[in-house]
């Protein structure tokens, strides 16, 4: 099967439709929320040194057209080609790549990685032929091209927002920022999210959250069909602050783990308060959301007083459902969840210890869980102990108190063996 995939993307630049309402199906108590299945995204979710994947579509051939001097038609890099040192001409042999057999050399692909070396080589003078690529709006994926991995790029914008990224300044950071501004594909406003933060920390803040709200509330309204938005979440969750919250809450009804997950894993613990009071919400229909509240809350309740004194006192009012004792015992027993695709594996176990990846069928939600501890401070742990000792005497629920136990017996056996 040829692996190349060329994508004539319909980069979604913001518009506003007609509202629609956003819509989540209530699951009933006595249906499991989630299944543990596992799931293939449509994209990769940005990671720390890694580029995005963007969706792909039928085998189709970039066109960059020709810069002057140069032919049209894709470039096969078995034939010398001779070097130039215009930019414009650089951006059209990058983009002209001859993946017709649907295989990438490692000559191919040395080659391909010092024409874009050269390019950053030419600094401000490369900015206006990149500017001129991405305003076609046309992408070429290699992730799935046997030999792509020697580009080392998983993709052809990609590459060009790194180039910018090594040439920086005033011209190309003004690039990055305006297809952040435009763009409303997820992943590709993560990567440039991140990479703009990386040159600027913190410069660009408000631009990131205002580019992840623009594209969720477009996802909210059907007008970006089939992306997966966790990207965005990500990006609200590690930037955000107190006044990110209400965002966050805003979008639940229509990605409630994505939001619930994010409101959890805000680093300075903005989002407790919101969890509080979810869990707090005994309005019949609540039942999914308010349980995951309660996880979420136990699995940050040792770096949180907060957190575990609102377990608390749910508990002594004796206002936590059946089905959400559970899902607390799993999160003071250290589960982990994440957004997206889980670490990479361990290149020495080959396994990453208690993984499980979820997907969620309504508003396409991909996630995972994670055991976590062998190397959380022994303190933490202990916090965590005394807190399901508290719940435990509590609650009057057998199966609670149960799960309350098997929880408490998990974490001893862990300090015991450090």
């Amino acid at each position: 099967m040829v692996g190349v995939a060329v994508l004539i993307l319909a980069l979604a630049y913001r518009f506003k439709g007609p509202e629609a309402p956003a819509t989540f199906p209530e699951q009933s108590a006595d249906k499991p929320a989630v299944t543990a299945v596992p799931f293939s995204p449509k994209v990769d979710v940005f990671q720390p040194q890694a580029v995005s994947e963007f969706a792909t579509a039928s085998p189709l051939r970039a066109e960059m057209p020709p810069a002057d001097g140069e032919e049209a038609g894709a470039i096969s890099e078995t034939a010398p080609v001779e070097p130039t040192s215009d930019p414009r001409q650089l951006v059209a042999r990058l983009a002209r790549l001859d993946l017709s057999d649907g295989t990438i050399t490692r000559e191919q692909a040395k080659h391909w990685k010092q024409q874009l070396a050269t390019l950053v080589q030419k600094g401000d003078a490369a900015v206006p032929a990149i500017r001129e690529f991405l305003a076609l709006n046309q992408e070429l994926s290699f992730k799935a091209t046997t030999g792509g991995e020697f580009l080392g790029q998983h993709s052809l914008r990609a590459a060009f927002f790194d180039a910018l990224q090594q040439i920086g300044g005033p011209e190309a950071e003004a690039l990055m920022l305006q297809t952040l501004q435009t763009t409303t594909l997820p992943p590709e406003i993560a990567l440039l999210a991140h990479q703009m933060d990386q040159r600027a920390p913190g410069q660009y803040r408000q631009e990131i959250l205002n580019a992840a709200h623009e594209a969720l509330s477009m996802s909210e309204k059907g007008q970006l069909p089939d992306w997966d938005v966790g990207p965005l979440f990500q990006l609200l969750q590690q930037y955000g602050d107190a006044s990110t919250v209400a965002t966050l809450e805003q979008f639940r009804s229509q990605w409630n783990y994505y939001a619930t997950m994010s409101l959890a894993g805000m680093p300075g613990g903005e989002g407790v308060p919101s969890l509080v009071r979810q869990a707090q919400n005994a309005v019949s229909g609540a039942g999914t959301q308010r349980e995951l509240a309660f996880q979420m809350l136990a699995q940050v309740s040792a770096q949180y007083p907060d957190a575990a004194g609102a377990l608390l006192e749910q508990a002594r009012l004796n206002q936590i459902p059946d089905n959400a004792w559970r899902r607390i015992a799993a999160g003071l027993a250290g589960d982990q969840y994440g957004i997206g695709l889980p670490p990479e594996i361990n290149p020495v176990t080959g396994t990453l210890r208690g993984l499980r990846t979820y997907h969620i069928e309504s508003g396409n939600q991909n996630f995972y869980s994670l055991a976590s501890g062998a190397n959380r401070p022994e303190a933490e742990t202990q916090r965590r102990i005394a807190l399901l000792d508290q719940l435990r005497e509590m609650t009057s629920n057998p199966a609670a108190a149960a799960a309350l136990q098997a929880a408490r017996d998990s974490l001893s056996v862990r300090i015991a063996a450090n």
